[in-house]
């Protein structure tokens, strides 16, 4: 396009002209002058609330700097001993939540066909008396699902529930359930240890991508680097064992290509060549133990199985075995197989096997005693036995929600949206109109977290609790879902309802928490304790190092894993990861995240496929290419982008994209991988196995529209072009 000046100024005409006919005026939005701040704010002057980040489970702390009674910027706590001063980009990002213009600001209920997402606003006090009228009304037992939560506001909801007769369930896409059912299976507790990766000198990782999104990926970035860098002894050796090369594996001193759902098997091949060449100290049914579950494997059968060499695999069992402080997790792709939960179970055991061997492990057992401890999770199997469930019953339960997306996140081979459909009324509390909350009746809208009081148990080596406070004064016309609960207790005339709000219970119980522990005594003891700890950030002692985890007892058999699609047909395994910037796709709505680049393809804005070179070179595709990927339950069309950091009979996808709703910044963007997979579960918990389909490609002979930042600026052929004369 060549634009030169004249034609430049005779378009700013037309435009200044176009603006002054009817119908073409922007809409006018007021400004209010900043003359009267509040008496608390003073202008000009900032200040800092320390509090906790909850845009994933972690909790790690944070401080908000707010000025004129605005939050401008997070940053991580430097007191808090989870995170110590570092935060994440979606911690960082947290704010657009809080300012996002697509937040719900005040109840609505729905109008119209269930599903179509069309709703009228309504007053609190309508939306409170038809939340109790539905739960008094309903004649069988109502379910609540939440996003994972500890502390006293997942206590206030166990009580709730327990008093109304129903089931609270927690549910996360990411929920690493196989992680601790593994520790259950071989430990006896599911008290996942907290992995000391700072004492470790060689680090054995199968698939866990602690860099990113495994556990407290801040946490261990920080003890990663310790254990790098950070110390004046020998710098730490890490090996990554994935099929995809994972910004977590592309930090390792070697990648190795394993095939997909064999890192278990792996795993036992390493114990049985330690069993072979050492001496344990162990004697007795210890050792029997050892022998019974990692000899029954053949090494021969190890290598043809994960494709590597005979001589990595004895390698890695001899550097292992020899080091002073190794370490083995699993996690992330070795989870997310059939055989997730038992492939972990031989990856932890190789700990226990390290400490026979006269060494002490680096996998510390922490203490997780909180309210959240005991309440069940929704899981795959789950949402089918309660379908099936009430098919036979012909029940039609009230269905809460809060602070999560399963229509999103469950792929359509799962009956989730048969549980939505039979359910007789649905609330939900989310800030957001997203695909889950299209289906309910009744919005109540909770929220911001930097609006909100709570408090979280942080899963570190170290007994922790962090604070949350409000940063802001609420925005909208909403409440915290923690008042919410109690003002529908109380019309429903529960027992235990609590007679003041949420902030009321939160001061009583952590009145109660810290009467036990060392304090002055005064009059006004909880109150200089309350204000001390608000500035804190929340309560942790100064050294608390938790206890070893239990004997290696492992309860059941290897198996091997599982693929939905016969391999002819679907030769390639699909590889589904969360996005590091969007995650599941709760981040989706968050422009900052959007516009964060992908750290090892660099695409943004989108959705892609990657696949090796030498398989593009097969199939006739290339860079950009639009390509329709197949699965036995379904297909969708993304861009390729060629990625040699792949096995050639594997393609990846990240999860996050192709939300049908959930605000402007989300919506039509990209596609969304799970509706590829197959309903294949976990045999131990029944979670999802994302990794468990086949696919093939079919190229559709189209490009395909792919943002990246690899190439230079002006490689781009589609650039407007402006042509510099002389005495323009």
């Amino acid at each position: 396009m060549d634009l030169r000046r004249r034609t430049f100024l005779k378009a700013a005409g037309l435009a200044a002209a176009g603006s002054l006919l009817p119908g073409c005026e922007r809409e006018m939005h007021r400004l209010v002058p900043y003359v009267l701040p509040d008496d608390e704010i003073v202008p000009g002057v900032a200040d800092w609330y320390a509090s906790t980040c909850r845009e994933c489970s972690a909790g790690c702390g944070t401080i908000i700097r707010v000025r004129e009674g605005r939050a401008k910027k997070i940053e991580g706590n430097p007191d808090h001993p989870l995170n110590r001063g570092k935060l994440c980009a979606r911690g960082q990002a947290s704010l657009q939540g809080l300012y996002n213009p697509d937040r719900l600001r005040r109840p609505f209920q729905r109008e119209g066909r269930r599903g179509e997402g069309t709703f009228v606003p309504i007053e609190w006090e309508e939306g409170l008396r038809r939340c109790a009228q539905a739960l008094q009304d309903s004649p069988v037992p109502p379910l609540m699902v939440t996003r994972p939560l500890s502390g006293t506001l997942a206590r206030l909801l166990s009580d709730f529930m327990d008093s109304v007769g129903g089931t609270l369930y927690f549910y996360a896409p990411d929920a690493e359930l196989p992680l601790h059912a593994a520790w259950r299976e071989s430990m006896g507790s599911d008290v996942v240890p907290f992995y000391d990766l700072a004492e470790a000198d060689y680090l054995l990782s199968f698939g866990a991508p602690f860099l990113e999104h495994w556990l407290s990926p801040v946490a261990m970035g920080i003890a990663f680097g310790r254990m790098r860098q950070g110390r004046s002894t020998v710098r730490g050796r890490y090996i990554h064992i994935e099929p995809r090369m994972s910004l977590t594996a592309a930090n390792a001193d070697q990648w190795l290509p394993i095939r997909p759902g064999t890192e278990g098997v792996l795993a036992l091949g390493i114990g049985r060549i330690i069993l072979d060449t050492h001496r344990p100290m162990s004697a007795g049914k210890a050792l029997d133990r050892f022998h019974k579950f990692y000899g029954s494997v053949r090494l021969s059968e190890v290598e043809s199985a994960t494709g590597l060499s005979r001589d990595v695999i004895d390698r890695l069992a001899r550097d292992f075995a020899s080091a002073r402080a190794p370490l083995a997790i699993g996690g992330g792709t070795s989870c997310a197989q059939t055989n997730g939960t038992v492939s972990l179970i031989a990856i932890n055991g190789l700990n226990a096997l390290i400490e026979s061997l006269g060494r002490e492990s680096v996998a510390r057992g922490f203490r997780r005693d909180h309210p959240g401890r005991s309440i069940p999770w929704l899981t795959e199997r789950t949402v089918f036995e309660l379908v099936s469930e009430q098919e036979k019953a012909g029940s039609q339960p009230v269905l809460m929600l809060y602070g999560c997306n399963p229509v999103f996140t469950m792929p359509p081979s799962i009956p989730i949206k048969p549980l939505f459909e039979r359910a007789s009324f649905i609330v939900s509390f989310s800030s957001f109109l997203d695909e889950s909350t299209e289906w309910a009746d009744l919005l109540l809208p909770d929220r911001d977290a930097l609006e909100s009081w709570g408090d979280h148990v942080v899963e570190t080596d170290t007994q922790a609790i962090g604070l949350s406070q409000p940063a802001v004064m609420p925005l909208y016309d909403t409440r915290q879902i923690g008042d919410t609960i109690l003002d529908v207790g109380r019309r429903l005339n529960l027992g235990h309802a609590h007679a003041g709000t949420f902030h009321d219970l939160l001061r009583e119980r952590w009145k109660t928490f810290l009467a036990g522990k060392p304090h002055e005594e005064a009059p006004d003891w909880f109150e200089r304790a309350w204000i001390d700890h608000l500035q804190l950030g929340g309560w942790w002692p100064e050294s608390n190092r938790s206890a070893r985890p239990p004997s290696f007892v492992p309860s059941r058999g290897f198996e091997t894993a599982r693929f939905s699609g016969e391999e002819r047909e679907f030769p390639f395994v699909l590889h589904p990861y969360p996005s590091m910037a969007v995650g599941h796709g709760e981040g989706a709505n968050r422009p900052w995240l959007q516009e964060l680049p992908d750290t090892l393809t660099t695409v943004v804005w989108g959705s892609w496929v990657e696949v090796n070179p030498a398989t593009a070179k097969e199939l006739g595709i290339g860079q950009g290419d639009l390509v329709r990927v197949i699965s036995p339950v379904g297909s969708l069309t993304a861009p390729v982008v060629l990625f040699p950091g792949i096995r050639p009979d594997v393609v990846a996808m990240p999860l996050g994209q192709g939300h049908s709703s959930y605000g402007r910044y989300a919506k039509h963007r990209g596609v969304n991988p799970v509706g590829l997979l197959a309903p294949a579960l976990d045999t131990v918990t029944g979670t999802l196995a994302a990794g468990a389909t086949r696919v093939r490609i079919e190229s559709t002979g189209k490009k395909g529209r792919l943002v990246t930042l690899e190439q230079p600026a002006m490689e781009q052929s589609d650039l407007i072009t402006v042509e510099r004369r002389h005495g323009a």
